[in-house]
């Protein structure tokens, strides 16, 4: 999309900024009473009846953005005046209130006041207003939630109004400022609704903010600091619990794919929905080399994510209580995720989990549920009748060359097939689909108990959720319990938060989803007496041995189970001493311990042994692992507001890091039927033995931010950090990133205040170098393993097992980003927008060593990645009216990502030469990461029914050759997001959100393993019908595939068979009905005669529906599956 970002970036900013630049000299050449006119022309809406003149000009403030100054003038403020004027211009209006006795001039945004020379009779007055009483004011500012739950806490803002003077509340919720008796005290803090307060000769105040959820999304949580969003030059996202449970109740990553359009959950087509496997995701694309999740043992693509301040893996986002949650942030480019250095390249996501607050003992309770349906419709698999009928015209009924004149075996044959025909006379097709699969009932409960005072607050929970999957078995069992404390005493706060969480995770003792799906539907499953035989079908096979179609419901019938159970405990500590009014000292530290235990058993019984020795016949494997990590922090954290014009914030510190990670196991085989203890084994597989890894990995990191904001216009933020891993090499332990943020506040700026339909104007850009981690521990160390069969003098021998890398350096990401925030019409508009641009040299990558060096792969730096995109949000709102809970709004999300590898030569060509069997993934200059490459295709011959190929240089042939590979799709799609409506009513709400994904390209699987090349092993599984009805069958027939016919060696490639062509590349346009919910929230009126603080119930369907423009099959091992919840909290 962006051929050249730099250029483009130029000409932007040439463009941009002279007419501005421009504008700023006019302006600023612009006569004094030019401004006076421009300022006192502005239209205003006044009635006050015996009204101050104080409170009637704070009311103009608020229309206009003007600030009043008196200086010098002569005037009672607390004299009353009655006024009543609509759309009146202000010069009028302050005519009006003082007559003729004072004169104005503007200077930027102030209107000082002064006395009329020829009113010298004023003076008195003027004595009196030199003469205004000071106060020592000293005041308790408390916040209150939509609860109605009270606490007291420090950072809580108080300026006076038109003056250069303020405080923040201490940890008591309390301040002293001095002040005068008419003044207005501004008090705000982030997240609640801000107040103005007149003094009126007071000199103690009790001040109440009242939360506004709408202000929580104006909050930016980067787990390390919070920023204002109006002073963030980053590009983040927020997202409270209750955005989140609108779209849905099951985890975090489930309901941000909907919100989020930067946010991308890919989905798994091999494992479908099964609860065990963690989701493949993505923050606005990749940065590293697609397809190494498999060499790196962990997503070098994977974001970073933050639990309440704490790195945190996937699993435990995953599984964690979607009740315990506050909020989420996205961090997304480079100005907001730099404080994470090294680690940032893949964005970051922030979790804030609830803290608990003061007051009487409160109780919390929610259950989760749902049903879930297994989605089977994208199978297209053939019937008994058509299944036969198929298996008549390949000739499997025929004997082979060279078998011809064995008049015995075609016997055989034909009877085989007239046994099959009864069948399917007597009324038999089975449907296997249905064997494995069930409807899923999951069930959650969570329960939350909080209260405590200003100086000790505590909270507690416990939840557990039992997760039943789509297929028979399978399931996920998840619980834990938690405790948090804060504790205050004068300057010094401790926090304290203990989890203990567990899971128990169980495969399908189904097994593979695809055996049933390859099952022949003219087998009956059982025999007339219900019962369940290892085969379907035992034959002489015509030539030699036997033909053997096993039964996939005997594995599943006779008690093998794959089962893991997983406990940790985490325990995170934080104390924060307040050493002024500006600067906070922070130390944090946790410790997580962890213990895993994995068993696998297959009985002796099980098919996979039917030519195995009774002593290799049944197997047990029995893995353990431990983790021990901690993770600490030191920082300062600085802020300061100067003659209310200058904002100053700075934040350093230093983290240190361990991630270690232990495991052993073993397998033993040659167990009894319906045995699984190991101890009666008969021993080690043949070439096996038991295992022990061990994985430590260590950091350090040292950072500072800084911004700066100039009269809530103009930001800027700059990051620095120094980083440490032992992940790269030993010669370059260390690295440094940065970032610089620019972003400007346009709705603040004068010519723009007068018009009320623009609420926010936000320009914002950003550029910096974040780094990636997530590589293999060992990676740049050379390894060794023992040689057990190289046993000498000398003891146990040692060879290499992976060559390391000293040299190798980090993988950093130099990201670019531009974008708006943009609110209009009384927030009935929203848009948002980002354009970025990243680059990510050197990449990480593994190549291929010649066997003669003794170990396969290793390690190294090579080209780079260059990857562009957009994404933007877009909500309007037809009906908006938040006094009264109502609101309509329609919502639309996209994005657009692309991306080219350079400077990668030919170091991976073994690695796109493997793949030419496996996938269509390559690795070359200009490619697409996500690029697919195939011989192209011109169709099938009508007079041959071969398939036609087209050369690199144009030319037609009928032979393949892998070298007139050429790009002819993109698995990404060229449009993709979320077009969405929510009505909220009072206390009820529907909202619909639906996933569209336009122009991607898939290869399609079904087409080329159901429909062609089709061998004779896989003749006897069932196929896709395209294969019976859409296939080639005589000269002249325009077919989409080849002839029907079987390809005697299994091995494609040496069959000559295409392995993969652009013919089985087909574009994919998907909408697919991704959330819809209804709720209603009791009235408190109602509640509170059942003793209850609050009762909410919601009702989902995810997943529920999938229109595609292909036919593919989907859920290879695993289906996917349709979701139906509900869910129930109240309080009390």
């Amino acid at each position: 999309m962006i051929k050249n970002y730099l250029r483009y970036i130029t000409r932007l900013r040439g463009c941009m900024f002279r007419p501005l630049a421009m504008a700023a000299i006019i302006m600023s050449a612009m006569p004094a009473w030019a401004q006076d006119t421009f300022a006192l022309n502005r239209k205003v809406t006044v009635k006050a009846n015996n009204q101050p003149i104080a409170v009637v000009l704070s009311e103009i403030e608020k229309q206009t953005n003007l600030n009043f100054v008196y200086d010098g003038a002569q005037i009672n403020r607390a004299q009353p005046v009655t006024i009543q004027v609509s759309g009146a211009v202000l010069k009028n209006v302050l005519h009006n209130i003082f007559n003729d006795e004072v004169q104005y001039q503007v200077v930027g945004n102030q209107v000082i006041v002064k006395s009329a020379p020829a009113r010298p009779a004023a003076a008195p007055a003027v004595q009196r207003e030199q003469q205004e009483k000071t106060i020592r004011m000293a005041g308790t500012v408390s916040l209150r939630d939509t609860k109605g739950n009270i606490q007291q806490i420090p950072g809580v803002t108080i300026r006076v109004k038109g003056k250069p003077l303020g405080t923040h509340t201490d940890a008591a919720g309390k301040f002293e400022l001095t002040v005068s008796e008419h003044d207005i005290l501004l008090v705000s803090y982030i997240g609640y609704k801000a107040v103005e307060v007149p003094v009126k000769g007071r000199n103690s105040l009790t001040i109440t903010l009242e939360e506004d959820a709408s202000k929580i999304k104006e909050v930016v949580v980067t787990g390390i600091y919070e920023r204002a969003k109006e002073s963030f030059t980053g590009s983040a996202s927020t997202y409270t619990v209750k955005e989140l449970k609108q779209v849905g109740n099951q985890n975090v990553i489930q309901s941000l794919r909907s919100l989020d359009p930067s946010f991308t959950v890919y989905e798994n087509n091999l494992m479908g929905s099964n609860p065990n496997v963690m989701p493949n995701m993505e923050i606005r694309g990749k940065t590293s080399v697609l397809g190494m999740k498999e060499q790196f043992s962990t997503d070098p693509n994977q974001p970073l994510f933050i639990l309440d301040g704490f790195e945190t893996n996937l699993r435990t986002i995953v599984d964690l209580d979607i009740n315990r949650v506050e909020s989420v942030t996205i961090l997304k480019d480079a100005a907001s995720t730099a404080i994470y250095g090294s680690k940032a390249a893949n964005g970051v996501i922030v979790i804030e989990t609830k803290k608990p607050k003061p007051g009487e003992l409160r109780v919390y309770y929610t259950t989760d549920n749902s049903i879930t349906v297994p989605d089977l419709h994208d199978y297209n698999l053939m019937n008994a009748t058509e299944k036969l009928e198929f298996e008549r015209i390949t000739g499997r009924f025929k004997l082979n060359q060279g078998f011809e004149n064995n008049q015995i075996l075609q016997k055989i044959l034909e009877q085989s097939y007239s046994d099959r025909l009864a069948e399917i006379q007597r009324g038999v097709n089975t449907y296997w689909l249905n064997e494995p699969v069930r409807t899923g009932f999951t069930t959650g409960h969570s329960m939350y108990v909080e209260g405590g005072d200003n100086q000790m607050r505590y909270s507690a929970g416990i939840n557990y959720k039992r997760i039943n999957g789509a297929m028979k078995g399978s399931g996920r069992d998840i619980g834990g319990a938690n405790i948090k404390l804060i504790y205050r005493k004068k300057k010094l706060s401790f926090n304290n938060n203990l989890s203990i969480n567990f899971f128990t995770a169980k495969e399908s003792p189904y097994g593979s989803f695809l055996a049933f799906a390859q099952a022949s539907p003219y087998y009956r499953k059982r025999d007339e007496n219900g019962n369940i035989f290892p085969f379907l079908e035992v034959r002489d096979k015509a030539g030699n041995g036997l033909d053997t179609t096993v039964n996939p419901l005997w594995n599943a019938s006779i008690g093998n189970f794959d089962e893991s159970r997983n406990i940790s405990v985490v325990n995170n500590f934080m104390t924060e001493w307040e050493l002024n009014r500006d600067l906070r000292v922070r130390g944090r530290l946790g410790i997580t311990k962890e213990e895993g235990k994995q068993e696998v058993f297959y009985d002796a019984r099980h098919t996979m042994f039917l030519k195995k020795t009774p002593m290799e016949r049944g197997s047990y494997g029995n893995t353990r692992s431990a983790a021990f990590n901690y993770d600490g922090e030191i920082t300062a954290i600085y802020g300061k507001l100067i003659n209310n014009r200058h904002q100053l914030n700075a934040v350093g510190g230093w983290k240190f890091q361990q991630f270690r990670n232990i495991s052993d196991g073993y397998t033993v085989v040659g167990l009894p039927p319906g045995v699984s203890s190991p101890a009666f084994a008969a021993g080690y597989p043949a070439t096996g033995k038991s295992s022990s890894a061990e994985a430590t990995t260590r950091s350090t990191s040292a950072y500072v931010n800084a911004g700066y904001m100039l009269d809530e216009r103009y930001m800027a933020d700059v990051n620095f950090r120094l980083d440490g891993s032992s992940v790269f090499g030993s010669n370059n332990f260390f690295t440094t990133s940065w970032s610089v943020g620019l972003s400007w506040n346009l709705h603040k700026e004068a010519m723009l205040r007068d018009i009320s339909w623009i609420n926010f104007l936000k320009l914002r850009g950003s550029v910096g170098t974040p780094g990636n981690q997530n590589f293999s521990t060992y990676q740049s160390f050379t390894t060794y393993r023992y040689n057990t069969y190289a046993v000498n003098d000398f003891g146990i021998g040692a060879v290499i097992d992976a060559f390391g890398n000293p040299n190798l350096l980090w993988q950093k990401t130099l990201d670019k980003n531009i974008g708006a925030d943009i609110v209009l019409l009384d927030n009935r508009v929203r848009f948002n927008i980002d354009m970025y641009n990243r680059i990510t040299d050197p990449l990480v990558a593994q190549i291929s060593l010649p066997s003669s060096v003794g170990t396969n792969t290793y390690f190294t730096n090579l080209g780079k990645q260059v990857g562009n995109g957009y994404n933007f949000m877009f909500s309007v709102s037809p009906l908006y009216r938040p006094e009264e809970r109502i609101n309509w709004a329609i919502n639309f999300s996209a994005k657009h990502e692309n991306a080219r590898f350079d400077n990668m030569s030919n170091r991976l060509e073994v690695l796109n030469k493997e793949n030419r069997t496996k996938n269509l993934e390559r690795y070359y200059d200009g490619g697409s990461p996500t690029a697919i490459w195939a011989v192209r295709s011109a169709g099938i011959d009508p007079g041959t029914g071969q398939e036609v190929l087209i050369k690199k240089d144009g030319s037609l042939t009928f032979n393949y050759d892998a070298a007139d590979e050429v790009v002819v799709g993109d698995s990404r799609p060229k449009l993709d997001g979320v077009v969405g409506s929510t009505l909220n009513y009072k206390g009820f709400n529907l909202g619909i959100y639906l996933r569209y994904r336009v122009g991607g390209d898939i290869f399609n699987n079904a087409l080329y393993d159901k429909v062609e090349n089709i061998n004779t092993n896989d003749i006897l599984l069932n196929q896709d019908r395209r294969a019976l009805y859409d296939r080639w069958q005589k000269p002249g027939d325009i077919a989409k595939y080849r002839v029907i016919s079987l390809t005697q060696v299994p091995d494609r490639i040496t069959a000559n068979i295409p392995p993969m062509t652009s013919r089985f590349v087909q574009r994919e346009n998907v909408l697919a009905g991704e959330s819809i919910n209804v709720g209603y929230e009791f009235a408190n009126s109602m509640v509170k005669h059942w003793r209850m603080s609050y009762l909410r119930v919601n009702a989902y369907m995810n997943d529920i529906f999938r229109l595609s423009t292909i036919k593919r099959e989907r859920g290879i091992d695993y289906p996917f599956a349709n979701t139906v919840s509900f869910s129930i909290s109240a309080g009390f």
